[in-house]
């Protein structure tokens, strides 16, 4: 006689399958979906990085760049407003659309799980009147499980260069 239904075993072997097929399809979709949330955090940053330059050279004090590590916020304002002699200058904070993240390591943006969130804000760059950066820096920020962007200043002439390919150059 020909069976008419399915076994509960078949149901659920099938609900399994499906469930491991989508747990493997939803990375990959969210990245296809959502491709713009890492160049939108490039832009970002270099547009503050910019505006931190223009400012120091405009006003003629050094403009600090900071941000919170394992965090997307982000702050500029001048070096020396603890400096009360002089007046203050504008700050600027913000954060990098969600779900991009500051971190120390490209490494880390490797792992699986979601970095503890330090609270503290950490100087970056800064960009000083004549144009130059008082550093060579390097960022690096980007989105848990794909390459980190890297943003890199250079101290002697204060360009901006980027990096999106997640690999680490040699200096």
């Amino acid at each position: 006689m020909p069976r008419s239904a399915f076994t509960l075993m078949e149901l659920v072997l099938v609900m399994f399958l499906m469930a491991v097929a989508l747990s493997f399809a939803v990375p990959a979709l969210d990245s296809l979906w959502n491709p713009n949330q890492v160049v939108a955090s490039i832009d970002t940053v270099r547009s503050m990085w910019m505006e931190g330059r223009n400012r120091a050279m405009e006003e003629g004090r050094p403009y600090r760049y900071s941000v919170e590590t394992n965090g997307a916020q982000y702050r500029l304002e001048p070096d020396d407003a603890d400096d009360n002699s002089q007046q203050d200058g504008t700050r600027i904070e913000g954060q990098l659309p969600t779900p991009c993240i500051f971190v120390e390591s490209p490494d880390v943006l490797r792992a699986t799980g979601l970095p503890q969130t330090l609270g503290e804000f950490k100087a970056v760059a800064v960009f000083l009147p004549d144009g130059t950066a008082r550093d060579d820096v390097t960022l690096y920020f980007g989105r848990l499980g794909l390459p980190a962007a890297t943003l890199r200043v250079r101290a002697l002439t204060g360009t901006i260069s980027q990096d999106t390919s997640g690999r680490e150059k040699t200096p």
